[in-house]
């Protein structure tokens, strides 16, 4: 069987929440995992309330012009590498974040990228689209503390892990798994950043856990920071599969019966997003962790092994690390 294809995967076992909250967690996740019988109604109840959202966004800061010019840009085959060079040196700052985070272990160059044009040539306009974003991205956030700073922080560790996590079992025909990571999380800070969801408001179970906090989401709000988030990325144009993995990355279900990029790109995310939740918990490696990991329905669509996680463990924390040091 292609590891591309949906294939059979157990439905993972939620950790338990307070027994006031069961009944309603319970038939959100039925819902999100197993898909609705009316989709249309579902889109449309997300849309009212992603439209109170969008009326309380209007202060939010916008995805910055060069950087959304840049990403155009390099998504053209044929624009000339000059071109996207001047529109990068527009900003200096970008330009010297775009050269730093080139030459770091992230990215390993053969030899140091001292220009623009360097980091075109020898990494390639798909690694210089990710630092682009990235590095766009993050700096819309630079000024968040507390809690903000740790879910931007765990966004960055997905975001590497992801990666690796793609490269190593041969998902290199999929191209967007670091933004993925980068922005699977991203409708939570706008979320604080307009007050819709105040997250500190809930246990500390719930936030330090990959699949619990979209069940209080859906409950307060009606709707998730996956919903919320997909639908600011395609209000930047960001290329349409990241904004339908961000959507989907608490519906495995839905995603796996799709397939193709979105089935495996959903199920590297949660597989990344449960790993990096664990490192901060303890970085040695813990293989009864891994164990649990690799019987739930994301490991199994990736046909990942708790071997190869294994073996793999300490270059998923060099990543992790990597990533936060250079983005920082």
């Amino acid at each position: 069987m292609s590891r591309f294809e949906p294939v059979p995967v157990s439905r993972p076992i939620p950790p338990p929440l307070p027994a006031a909250e069961q009944e309603l967690a319970d038939s959100i996740r039925e819902e999100l995992w197993f898909g609705d019988d009316d989709p249309n109604r579902t889109r449309a109840q997300a849309s009212k309330s992603l439209a109170a959202a969008a009326a309380l966004a209007s202060g939010l800061k916008p995805f910055p012009v060069v950087a959304q010019r840049v990403l155009g840009m390099l998504a053209d085959i044929d624009t000339p590498i000059v071109k996207v060079r001047k529109a990068i040196e527009q900003d200096p700052a970008l330009t010297a974040r775009v050269l730093r985070v080139a030459n770091s272990a992230l990215y390993a160059p053969t030899s140091r990228c001292n220009s623009v044009d360097d980091a075109l040539i020898r990494l390639g306009a798909r690694a210089v689209t990710e630092i682009v974003a990235s590095l766009a991205t993050l700096g819309m956030f630079a000024d968040v503390k507390g809690l903000g700073l740790t879910v931007r922080n765990h966004c960055v560790g997905v975001a590497a892990i992801a990666r690796v996590l793609g490269s190593e079992w041969q998902a290199n025909t999929f191209d967007h798994l670091f933004l993925c990571g980068l922005m699977h999380d991203i409708g939570k800070l706008l979320a604080m950043q307009v007050g819709e969801i105040r997250y500190e408001a809930l246990d500390r179970d719930a936030l330090a856990n990959p699949d619990r906090t979209h069940v209080h989401e859906r409950a307060f709000a009606g709707y998730d920071h996956a919903v919320l988030g997909a639908h600011v990325l395609e209000h930047w144009k960001l290329p349409a599969e990241i904004s339908k993995i961000v959507a989907l990355h608490h519906q495995p279900g839905r995603a796996f019966a799709i397939g193709g990029n979105i089935g495996i790109g959903v199920a590297l995310l949660r597989l990344a997003d449960d790993i990096e939740f664990q490192i901060r918990r303890q970085r040695d490696l813990d293989e009864e962790y891994v164990r649990r990991l690799c019987r739930d329905g994301a490991a199994e669509y990736t046909q990942y092994s708790s071997a190869i996680i294994c073996a793999m463990w300490p270059k998923l924390v060099a990543a992790h690390d990597e990533a936060l040091r250079v983005t920082g």
